[in-house]
């Protein structure tokens, strides 16, 4: 009976990048384990974990699920008879196909998911709440998204864009590549902290660092002098600048 080192060589071999989870579990082994894959290690820790569950690591390759069965109908209707990867997990069917969108992390909508960068799914043959994962369908390499499919992401993806919430800007990482969206004053005063250490703007998930310290000095700084221009009893002089120093002694221990 082939063991888990056995099928993560095969997977591995066919070109996808998996790592190792939790036993019966969707968690995965190692911290960072959405930057830098490592073949050798997550294949040595498979050794110390003969037992651990496998998954997927996304980003080259996205992950194409229903939420529902009549979003696996849809799914399946476009897709048609197009030779891909395919395999049952306990609720849904996962398709595999190289991204349409290297900046693509994730779009849900019509309870239809697209998973991409920062996410990973669980492979066969891995168990989750006593089921195992099986392949429906082993074809490697994995290929493009077909053309049916693709438009349809397309739309999606374009009526989630025409919707950003007021207040909201979307912004790409320096690092990843990948669209994000977020407050536009929280953006500022990220940015501003990120100056601060003379480096570009890098999402959430990619940074290394906890940016909340420089960002509450930043803020605090912000609103006093707010009201200061407010308040006619105070002058320039009289502004407690107290959150520079700290900030920058945040960013001098970086």
């Amino acid at each position: 009976m082939p063991t888990i080192i056995d099928h993560y060589d095969s997977l591995t071999e066919r070109g996808l990048k998996v790592i190792p989870l939790r036993e019966n579990s969707k968690a995965p082994l190692c911290k960072g384990w959405q930057k830098d894959w490592d073949q050798q290690k997550s294949r040595e820790k498979l050794r110390q974990f003969p037992d651990a569950n496998i998954g997927l690591l996304l980003g080259d390759v996205v992950d194409v699920e229903g939420d529902s069965d009549h979003a696996n109908k849809i799914i399946l209707d476009l897709i048609g008879d197009y030779p891909h990867p395919a395999y049952r997990s306990t609720k849904s069917i996962h398709h595999l196909f190289l991204t349409p969108d290297p900046k693509l992390r994730i779009l849900k909508k019509q309870e239809i998911e697209f998973r991409g960068h920062g996410h990973q799914s669980v492979l066969p043959p891995s168990q989750h709440h006593g089921v195992e994962y099986s392949w429906l369908a082993e074809v490697f390499p994995v290929p493009p998204m077909p053309l049916r499919l693709r438009r349809f992401f397309e739309s999606l993806r374009g009526s989630r864009w025409s919707k950003i919430k007021p207040g909201y800007m979307q912004v790409w990482c320096a690092a990843c590549r990948s669209e994000c969206y977020i407050h536009q004053k929280r953006f500022n005063l990220e940015l501003e902290a990120f100056k601060l250490l003379g480096s570009p703007w890098e999402c959430v998930h990619c940074r290394t660092l906890d940016l909340r310290p420089a960002v509450r000095f930043l803020r605090q700084e912000k609103e006093a002098t707010s009201r200061c221009k407010v308040d006619s009893n105070l002058c320039d002089g009289d502004v407690p600048h107290l959150s520079r120093p700290s900030v920058m002694t945040w960013a001098a221990a970086q």
